[in-house]
């Protein structure tokens, strides 16, 4: 007598072979997640790696050709003077040669007379004597004072003087945006000292130091202990904001609490930070220029109109973590530039 097949038996095994496989399934999808986010992260990295290769080269590029142009005046202005000298030496070189010819001569004549015999000699004494006395002496002839080139003028001090020029066609600041923290809607300028908000969101890696909210960049360095001022010009632009982001808090998300800032919107000026969820603040002009003044130790964060050193608002915290500077602006017309700074103990300054 033959048994039917038990189905039921059958299919609770394939089911629960099935159930095996789902944690899989989704693992291996989460992998392939993490696998698209490093392949974008790649393509970015070489795209990064292009990017700066071109700015590297033409910043160069630009040395370069300052050197190269700065090299030709010089010579320019050696061989001038070589010429001059020269020239100049030229013809005293011909006067001198025309009075030795000269001399020669009444010296070879007097000579040839004095050869003649005593009579013919006596004869023409007189005419010997007034032609030798004639022929003036001539000046000395040394070297007359600057007669040579003036090698100190063109070699003294050359790598200085050629590098105090280049400061006038170079810029210094010391605050740099960090263009790996920055929002995707932003744009910053290739020398990363500025940034406005972009027409359109870019597609960017999202890596764990990119700040996701608001259209916000840091700097690249933070402060941890000592005194750092940095000024930032905001021109005409009608939306910012202006302040300092700890290091310690997630940079996704909401950063407002680990956010103390000055804003400008509407119009109107506020001071923001996570003890003070927002109050106005008197400004009787808008500024053009804001500098900021962080003093790490005493706990300071100061605002100045840059233009009338006017004090905008001091926040008084005592600091635990690395401070980075931030800004964030979302008008598309204007940028935020950051301009000059001072640093005092640098050596307490540290990179992210």
């Amino acid at each position: 007598k033959g048994f039917a097949p038990c189905w039921p038996l059958e299919r609770m095994q394939i089911k629960k072979l099935e159930d095996s496989l789902k944690p899989l399934k989704k693992k291996m999808r989460a992998i392939r997640e993490v696998k698209g986010k490093c392949d974008q992260t790649a393509e970015h990295i070489r795209a990064q790696a292009e990017s700066t290769a071109r700015s590297i080269k033409e910043h160069f590029q630009k040395l370069h050709q300052f050197l190269e142009e700065e090299e030709a005046a010089r010579l320019v202005a050696l061989r001038e003077e070589e010429e001059q000298k020269s020239q100049v030496m030229k013809e005293k070189i011909g006067a001198l040669s025309r009075e030795i010819t000269a001399l020669y001569r009444t010296i070879k004549d007097t000579e040839n007379e004095l050869r003649a015999g005593n009579v013919s000699f006596l004869q023409n004494y007189r005419a010997a004597v007034e032609r030798v006395q004639q022929q003036p002496l001539p000046d000395d002839p040394e070297l007359a004072s600057g007669a040579q080139v003036d090698v100190a003028q063109h070699v003294g001090n050359l790598s200085f003087n050629v590098w105090v020029k280049m400061k006038e066609m170079v810029s210094y600041c010391p605050v740099i945006l960090d263009p790996n923290t920055a929002h995707p809607g932003v744009i910053l300028s290739e020398d990363l000292t500025s940034v406005r908000q972009g027409e359109q969101t870019q597609e960017l890696p999202d890596n764990p130091e990119k700040i996701d909210h608001f259209f916000s960049v840091v700097s690249s360095e933070g402060f941890d202990s000592g005194s750092h001022s940095w000024e930032v010009e905001v021109g005409d632009n009608t939306a910012f904001v202006l302040g300092v982001l700890t290091d310690s808090f997630q940079r996704k998300g909401v950063i407002w609490p680990a956010l103390w800032r000055l804003m400008f919107c509407g119009g109107e000026y506020k001071i923001l930070s996570p003890l003070d969820p927002g109050s106005d603040v008197q400004v009787t002009r808008n500024p053009k220029r804001i500098r900021l003044q962080l003093d790490f130790d005493r706990g300071e964060l100061s605002f100045y109109d840059s233009d009338t050193d006017t004090h905008i608002h001091t926040f008084t915290h005592s600091f635990t973590d690395r401070l980075f500077p931030y800004i964030s602006t979302w008008s598309e017309t204007e940028e935020v530039t950051w301009m000059s700074g001072e640093t005092f103990l640098p050596q307490n300054a540290t990179s992210r």
